[in-house]
């Protein structure tokens, strides 16, 4: 088994470090937060302050430091800053190669672009030759965590190269879900799509549910019905292949139809169906101008 240490020891990290522990491997949580430290150490975890991080024997670094949206932006500088000590912790260290795993929600491109070459900066090692990189994003929901990292129901691997993913597969070892290895983009990329499909569908049903609610029509009903009937629920294909826009005769009559009526009929504009509408109509656009 591994020792690991977990860099930003939240919710995530938490829940990332007493996964591992029940895997088996020896942990240590290190944050700048002196509460969160006394907590874990209360507990019984092994905790450590940043800047005696170096001194760790430690095999593979878990991020896992918030990435807050500040004034509609996120914010990157608590872990550009975790990363910088972590990279000079890696100078001190002549021992052999050890991983970095990124578990921190970042846009595509953040990885390769801006971590690593700060890692590099302060490490004065090199990617790929003295540490690897992985970026594996979480799935994790806030009122079950832990559990849902000791049972995951897939683990993405983003990986610099195969060393680097070989590794942190085995030091997850779920051995029972479903694992795939991507790119370090493709792994940024699909936390986002998988945080902005959930955001949608949970708009999509609000939406829908103001208006069964103006018209007097049981909400949950209908959409129990939806949930059987409609091929996007429980095709897991459809909607995702590269056909372009949506056609055929029913949807972009029908959706122009309601967006109408829920306007004219119910003063309700659905924001969210316009969109839909538009960004179809955009599809439409680009294709045609393919021909």
């Amino acid at each position: 088994m591994s020792k690991i240490a977990i860099i930003g020891s939240g919710v995530v990290g938490q829940a990332t470090g007493k996964g591992l522990i029940a895997k088996g491997h020896d942990v240590v949580f290190c944050d700048i937060n002196p509460d969160t430290l006394a907590k874990l150490k209360n507990e019984g975890h092994c905790v450590c302050l940043p800047d005696s991080l170096a001194r760790e024997e430690v095999e593979a670094f878990f991020l896992t430091v918030s990435t807050p949206t500040v004034d509609g932006k996120i914010e990157l500088n608590f872990l550009k800053s975790a990363v910088a000590n972590l990279g000079g912790g890696l100078k001190e260290r002549t021992d052999a190669y050890c991983l970095i795993v990124v578990r921190s929600t970042v846009p595509p491109g953040t990885t390769e672009d801006v971590l690593i070459p700060i890692l590099e900066k302060y490490s004065g090692k090199k990617a790929g030759k003295d540490f690897g990189v992985c970026m594996n994003p979480e799935y994790l929901r806030e009122v079950s965590n832990e559990e849902d990292f000791k049972n995951p129901w897939i683990l993405t691997i983003g990986e610099l190269d195969c060393r680097s993913g070989e590794m942190l597969e085995e030091i997850c070892n779920h051995s029972s879900c479903p694992i795939v290895h991507v790119s370090l983009k493709e792994a940024e990329i699909q936390k986002y799509a998988h945080n902005l499909f959930n955001a949608c569908k949970i708009s999509f049903f609000n939406e829908m549910r103001m208006v069964c609610e103006a018209i007097n029509v049981d909400a949950d009903k209908v959409f129990e019905l939806v949930e059987k009937s409609a091929e996007a629920s429980w095709n897991p294909k459809y909607g995702i292949r590269d056909f372009g826009p949506y056609g055929g005769s029913c949807l972009p009559k029908d959706t122009t139809a309601f967006s109408a009526w829920a306007r004219d009929e119910l003063k309700n504009p659905m924001p969210l169906l316009k969109a839909i509408i538009k960004v179809n109509e955009t599809i439409k656009e680009k294709y045609n101008g393919l021909k």
